[in-house]
Protein backbone atom coordinates (compact mmCIF):
# COMPACT_ATOMS: atom_id res chain seq x y z
CA UNK A 1 0.00 0.00 0.00
CA UNK A 2 1.29 3.59 -0.79
CA UNK A 3 2.39 5.53 1.91
CA UNK A 4 -0.23 8.10 3.90
CA UNK A 5 0.92 11.92 4.23
CA UNK A 6 -0.76 13.61 6.68
CA UNK A 7 -1.13 15.57 10.01
CA UNK A 8 -3.10 15.11 13.38
CA UNK A 9 -4.04 18.59 12.94
CA UNK A 10 -5.15 18.15 9.82
CA UNK A 11 -7.90 15.55 11.49
CA UNK A 12 -8.63 17.34 14.37
CA UNK A 13 -12.44 18.45 14.15
CA UNK A 14 -14.00 21.86 13.90
CA UNK A 15 -16.95 22.05 16.01
CA UNK A 16 -17.50 21.03 19.65
CA UNK A 17 -19.57 18.15 21.15
CA UNK A 18 -22.94 20.38 20.64
CA UNK A 19 -22.09 20.83 16.85
CA UNK A 20 -21.28 17.66 15.53
CA UNK A 21 -18.85 18.67 11.85
CA UNK A 22 -18.51 15.82 9.37
CA UNK A 23 -15.03 16.47 7.85
CA UNK A 24 -14.36 15.14 3.80
CA UNK A 25 -10.96 13.50 3.99
CA UNK A 26 -9.74 13.32 0.33
CA UNK A 27 -6.78 11.11 -0.81
CA UNK A 28 -4.42 12.93 -3.57
CA UNK A 29 -2.03 11.12 -5.69
CA UNK A 30 0.74 12.74 -7.20
CA UNK A 31 0.83 11.09 -10.78
CA UNK A 32 3.67 12.34 -12.22
CA UNK A 33 5.85 10.98 -8.82
CA UNK A 34 4.02 7.92 -7.45
CA UNK A 35 6.45 7.35 -4.62
CA UNK A 36 5.50 10.22 -2.76
CA UNK A 37 2.59 8.00 -1.90
CA UNK A 38 -1.11 9.52 -1.15
CA UNK A 39 -1.80 13.02 0.48
CA UNK A 40 -4.64 13.67 2.45
CA UNK A 41 -6.64 16.54 2.24
CA UNK A 42 -9.26 18.19 4.81
CA UNK A 43 -12.34 19.89 3.71
CA UNK A 44 -15.06 21.27 5.10
CA UNK A 45 -17.84 21.23 2.93
CA UNK A 46 -18.78 20.05 -0.42
CA UNK A 47 -18.12 23.20 -2.21
CA UNK A 48 -15.00 22.95 -0.66
CA UNK A 49 -15.04 19.65 -2.79
CA UNK A 50 -15.75 21.11 -5.88
CA UNK A 51 -12.96 23.64 -5.34
CA UNK A 52 -10.75 20.93 -4.90
CA UNK A 53 -11.81 18.92 -7.94
CA UNK A 54 -11.85 22.46 -9.71
CA UNK A 55 -7.43 22.57 -8.61
CA UNK A 56 -7.04 19.12 -9.46
CA UNK A 57 -9.01 19.54 -13.08
CA UNK A 58 -6.80 21.67 -14.66
CA UNK A 59 -4.65 20.67 -17.79
CA UNK A 60 -1.10 21.13 -16.01
CA UNK A 61 -2.46 19.39 -12.44
CA UNK A 62 -0.16 16.30 -11.91
CA UNK A 63 -2.43 14.93 -8.81
CA UNK A 64 -5.94 12.80 -8.83
CA UNK A 65 -8.22 12.10 -6.66
CA UNK A 66 -7.72 8.21 -5.36
CA UNK A 67 -10.41 8.51 -2.71
CA UNK A 68 -12.91 10.21 -0.87
CA UNK A 69 -13.88 9.52 2.78
CA UNK A 70 -16.61 10.98 5.37
CA UNK A 71 -15.44 11.27 8.62
CA UNK A 72 -18.73 11.31 10.38
CA UNK A 73 -18.56 12.77 14.43
CA UNK A 74 -19.83 9.71 16.80
CA UNK A 75 -23.12 12.10 17.60
CA UNK A 76 -23.90 11.58 13.67
CA UNK A 77 -23.15 8.16 13.53
CA UNK A 78 -24.91 5.92 16.58
CA UNK A 79 -21.47 4.62 17.96
CA UNK A 80 -19.28 5.99 20.14
CA UNK A 81 -16.40 6.34 17.89
CA UNK A 82 -15.75 8.30 14.54
CA UNK A 83 -16.31 6.32 11.31
CA UNK A 84 -14.54 7.08 7.76
CA UNK A 85 -16.64 5.93 5.21
CA UNK A 86 -15.65 6.12 1.49
CA UNK A 87 -17.82 8.43 -0.92
CA UNK A 88 -19.43 6.34 -3.23
CA UNK A 89 -21.43 9.25 -5.02
CA UNK A 90 -20.77 12.94 -4.28
CA UNK A 91 -23.65 15.11 -5.54
CA UNK A 92 -25.79 18.55 -5.94
CA UNK A 93 -29.23 17.61 -4.79
CA UNK A 94 -32.71 18.33 -3.95
CA UNK A 95 -34.09 17.72 -0.65
CA UNK A 96 -37.35 18.06 0.56
CA UNK A 97 -37.76 18.28 4.60
CA UNK A 98 -40.37 17.28 6.48
CA UNK A 99 -41.48 20.75 7.57
CA UNK A 100 -42.12 21.25 3.50
CA UNK A 101 -39.14 23.35 2.75
CA UNK A 102 -36.55 22.33 0.09
CA UNK A 103 -33.02 23.05 -0.04
CA UNK A 104 -31.10 22.44 -2.83
CA UNK A 105 -27.53 21.27 -1.97
CA UNK A 106 -24.29 18.62 -2.00
CA UNK A 107 -24.97 15.20 -0.59
CA UNK A 108 -22.46 11.89 0.08
CA UNK A 109 -24.14 8.87 -0.52
CA UNK A 110 -21.65 6.23 1.05
CA UNK A 111 -20.73 2.41 1.01
CA UNK A 112 -22.82 1.79 3.92
CA UNK A 113 -25.52 2.88 1.63
CA UNK A 114 -26.07 6.23 3.93
CA UNK A 115 -26.64 9.66 2.99
CA UNK A 116 -25.08 12.63 4.67
CA UNK A 117 -24.94 16.33 3.63
CA UNK A 118 -22.77 18.89 5.42
CA UNK A 119 -22.99 18.18 9.04
CA UNK A 120 -26.63 15.81 9.03
CA UNK A 121 -27.09 12.55 7.69
CA UNK A 122 -30.33 12.72 5.63
CA UNK A 123 -33.11 9.89 4.46
CA UNK A 124 -33.14 8.90 1.28
CA UNK A 125 -36.63 9.06 0.55
CA UNK A 126 -36.09 13.23 1.31
CA UNK A 127 -33.55 13.21 -1.93
CA UNK A 128 -35.74 14.95 -4.74
CA UNK A 129 -33.42 14.83 -7.03
CA UNK A 130 -29.62 13.93 -7.68
CA UNK A 131 -27.04 15.26 -10.16
CA UNK A 132 -23.76 13.09 -9.71
CA UNK A 133 -20.23 14.72 -9.30
CA UNK A 134 -17.87 12.51 -8.28
CA UNK A 135 -18.43 8.59 -8.44
CA UNK A 136 -16.51 5.37 -7.81
CA UNK A 137 -16.60 2.58 -10.45
CA UNK A 138 -17.99 0.08 -8.32
CA UNK A 139 -20.58 2.65 -7.04
CA UNK A 140 -23.50 0.64 -8.70
CA UNK A 141 -22.20 -2.88 -7.00
CA UNK A 142 -19.56 -3.48 -9.30
CA UNK A 143 -16.59 -5.18 -7.50
CA UNK A 144 -12.71 -4.31 -8.63
CA UNK A 145 -11.17 -6.50 -5.59
CA UNK A 146 -8.23 -4.03 -5.81
CA UNK A 147 -10.61 -0.93 -5.96
CA UNK A 148 -12.17 -2.34 -2.71
CA UNK A 149 -8.89 -3.29 -0.95
CA UNK A 150 -8.00 0.28 -1.31
CA UNK A 151 -10.76 1.84 -0.03
CA UNK A 152 -11.25 -0.51 2.91
CA UNK A 153 -7.16 0.43 3.57
CA UNK A 154 -8.48 3.40 3.55
CA UNK A 155 -11.33 4.28 5.80
CA UNK A 156 -9.71 2.06 8.78
CA UNK A 157 -6.36 4.18 8.23
CA UNK A 158 -8.48 7.34 8.61
CA UNK A 159 -10.94 5.90 10.92
CA UNK A 160 -7.78 5.22 13.05
CA UNK A 161 -6.42 8.57 12.92
CA UNK A 162 -9.37 10.92 13.30
CA UNK A 163 -10.27 8.59 16.60
CA UNK A 164 -6.84 8.89 17.67
CA UNK A 165 -6.86 12.73 17.16
CA UNK A 166 -10.41 13.57 17.95
CA UNK A 167 -11.67 11.39 21.33
CA UNK A 168 -11.23 12.45 24.68
CA UNK A 169 -8.49 11.57 26.70
CA UNK A 170 -8.30 8.84 28.79
CA UNK A 171 -10.52 6.91 25.72
CA UNK A 172 -8.89 3.74 23.75
CA UNK A 173 -8.77 3.78 19.81
CA UNK A 174 -9.66 1.11 18.48
CA UNK A 175 -7.36 -1.91 16.96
Amino acid sequence: MSALQISAHQLSATGDEHSPSTMLMVAVANVAQPEQGIKIVKRLSGQDLIDLFNEIDRPDSDKAIVGVLLAIPPKLNGSPRWIAENVFNFGRVQLRFDDGACVDTYAYRLASKGVFIDNAKVEPAAILSWRSLYETSNADGDVDPELVTHQTWLSVVITRIVNAVNLPEGEDTPE
